[in-house]
């Protein structure tokens, strides 16, 4: 199989607040003292170990620094390396005839989201791209990984193949994913996140040696962390190296500007691309989105990462508004975080507008003593009362000491912005819940009501749940097909079930190994000897491997009875991870008796790698399409496997 592949990727940036002056020439070229320690000393070491690098070039700032950046694009592509877009949209307010996000009331993504601003973005930096090379970029990466749907579509329109502004932490926080292909064809190269861990950022503090005797074990975090990468995610996920313009300058504690040289980085990267090189296969983003195969990626709707009801859209923050300005009463509210570093910041960039925010504490006030308009103070600096302020902690659950503090201050109450989600009533629904807008598409009902969960999910008409509704979707959207054609052996129907395929004129013959479901076939899906090898089209399968004791026989008998060509369409419940979970006790849902009687229980949830790759030891092709159900804002993974 070779070598797991890496791309090492450079966000080539001069935006102003990072150098007092000629800021292309320090930023981007690092030119200090009379030598170079920017994208030409990168472009150096990289051809040294014969590496090729992608460089990501924020062509927004062409509005502030005009045919400066170009030459920057033409230089690297005259040195052999990949040149793809950046775009930190906010310096294109006058291009876009909007004002700047950070005095927007909007939501975060209102730009990416809106399809005409986006299309105008995206115009604009593309041009300015062919301006260096003549040709059509193939990648995109927003400014602080911004992007929404809008930008999806533009980006389409503009002849791109792929995007790398997924990172599952922020801005927005969004599923843990590796690549996929959204519903217009756009790859999705996402971000390298491990849970609970840093991304691969060569200038993180945890990634970045103080001295040269540090390097061995700066190299051993490395390596330990493309192992659980390539294990979590996979042999064939491509994991992505950030690095800036910028990477191999200090950061002058006095001015908080880049403008110092970091001659140990430059000797680290060095080091790094010589043992790397052994381990990884360094490729760049223009390879990797040629190499990839894309009829294999999951495929997913737009919804499913943004959906328009996500915990982080205008509406609910304006409830988490409401709700804390409701608590505050007339005390002034004041954010605290551990450090505006932390993910947290991004997600909630316009609620400390909302709340008309006193000011901020945080640890790093000495490097930032002012964040989108309003002060930082580090705790030591100030004075609070439970009488006069209310505190919203924005810091993550592994910081305690602030709210130990707090609590040794005399607040009885604050607010902790990660478990704020369960105070908020509005966040979730209870009972019956009747919509205008968004209807069964079973039976065309709209009032949906509470099943094993506090959201209105099942449909009262026909009791349709987010996998039926979801079905409907994709065999209407991504598979147009005869389906009354198809003679379908359907494994352990629901009621729901059964209208649908009546609905679409399908011949059925239902099976399952209750008596009492009164199936056309009582037969247990692990051995089913009755029914003959190559008989079926389609063999529908819905929330039934999980309540199988012997999951392998199942697949093994299910595709006995498909017809070559034929396909089997699978949901199954899930973990939550890529792993499947085995569990110890089944009887928890179908209960005892049902166990010890036909041997159904709840034996395991499925991971998504894992499952695809015991799919695909049955199967010639597996596709996982994930869809978005109107009714809950949520999604669910189908699987197709053909035979």
């Amino acid at each position: 199989m070779g070598k797991p592949k890496c791309m090492l990727t450079v966000d080539v940036e001069a935006l102003p607040r990072r150098a007092a002056s000629d800021h292309v020439d320090t930023l981007v070229y690092g030119r200090i003292r009379e030598k170079e320690y920017g994208i030409g000393k990168m472009m150096d070491i990289a051809d040294k170990h014969n590496v090729k690098m992608t460089f990501f070039v924020d062509f927004a700032e062409c509005e502030l620094y005009g045919d400066k950046i170009i030459d920057a694009g033409r230089y690297i592509v005259f040195r052999g390396h990949d040149m793809q877009v950046h775009c930190h949209y906010d310096l294109l307010d006058k291009i876009v005839g909007k004002p700047s996000w950070v005095t927007m009331s909007e939501n975060y993504y209102s730009w990416c989201q809106n399809e005409n601003d986006a299309r105008i973005m995206i115009g604009y930096v593309t041009e300015q791209y062919m301006k260096c090379t003549g040709r059509v970029p193939a990648a995109y990466r927003g400014g602080e990984f911004r992007f929404g749907i809008g930008v999806l579509k533009a980006l389409k329109e503009n002849g791109y193949k792929a995007d790398l502004s997924y990172n599952c932490v922020r801005p927005e926080k969004l599923p843990v994913n590796r690549q996929f292909l959204f519903e217009n064809g756009i790859v999705e190269l996402p971000i390298s996140i491990l849970p609970a861990k840093e991304s691969f950022n060569f200038n993180s503090p945890a990634l970045e040696p103080s001295v040269e005797s540090d390097f061995e074990t700066v190299i051993r975090e490395y390596q330990k962390l493309f192992d659980e990468y390539y294990n979590y995610y996979g042999d064939d996920a491509v994991a992505t190296v950030l690095m800036h313009s910028w990477s191999f300058l200090k950061q002058s504690q006095k001015t908080h500007y880049f403008e110092d040289e970091n001659d140990l980085l430059v000797r680290f990267f060095d080091y790094f691309l010589e043992i790397m090189n052994e381990k990884v296969e360094f490729i760049s983003v223009l390879d990797a989105v040629t190499q990839i195969q894309t009829e294999k990626l999951k495929q997913v709707d737009f919804e499913s990462i943004f959906s328009k009801e996500s915990f982080y859209s205008k509406n609910n923050i304006t409830q988490v508004k409401n709700f804390i300005n409701e608590k505050a009463k007339d005390r002034q509210v004041i954010i605290w975080g551990k450090g505006w570093i932390e993910s947290v910041v991004f997600q909630t960039v316009n609620l400390h507008q909302f709340l008309n925010t006193a000011y901020y504490v945080s640890n790093d006030a000495d490097s930032r003593s002012e964040w989108r308009g309003k002060p930082v103070y580090k705790f030591s600096d100030i004075h609070i009362s439970p009488d006069e302020d209310f505190v919203l902690v924005l810091a993550q659950p592994t910081f305690p000491e602030i709210r130990e503090t707090l609590k040794k201050l005399g607040f009885k109450e604050f607010e902790d912005y990660f478990v704020i989600q369960k105070k908020v009533p509005t966040f979730r629904s209870s009972g019956r819940q009747t919509t205008e807008e968004v209807r069964c598409p079973i039976c065309g009902g709209n009032v949906f009501e509470t099943y094993n969960s506090d959201r209105a999910r099942r449909c009262s008409s026909c009791g349709s749940l987010e996998r039926t509704r979801t079905v409907s979707e994709l065999l209407n959207e991504n598979m147009p097909m005869g389906i009354s054609k198809m003679k379908i052996l359907h494994i352990s129907p629901t009621r729901t079930e059964r209208l649908f395929f009546e609905n679409m004129k399908a011949n059925t013959i239902t099976v399952d190994i209750r008596p009492e479901c009164k199936t056309d076939i009582v037969a247990d899906i692990c051995d089913m000897p009755d029914i003959m090898s190559e008989s079926f089209d389609m063999v529908f399968a819905s929330c039934v491997l999980n309540h199988v004791y012997d999951d392998n026989s199942a697949l093994s008998e299910i595709k006995r009875v498909l017809k070559k060509g034929g396909a089997a369409l699978i949901w199954v419940l899930e973990s939550g991870t890529f792993k499947t979970v085995v569990h110890e006790d089944p009887t928890g849902w179908y209960g005892k008796d049902n166990y010890e009687k036909y041997k159904i229980g709840t034996f395991r949830h499925y991971g998504e790698l894992d499952f695809s790759k015991q799919l695909l030891s049955y199967f010639s092709n597996v596709r996982c399409y994930e869809k978005y159900d109107a009714v809950t804002k949520e999604s669910c993974k189908w699987y197709w496997c053909l035979k």
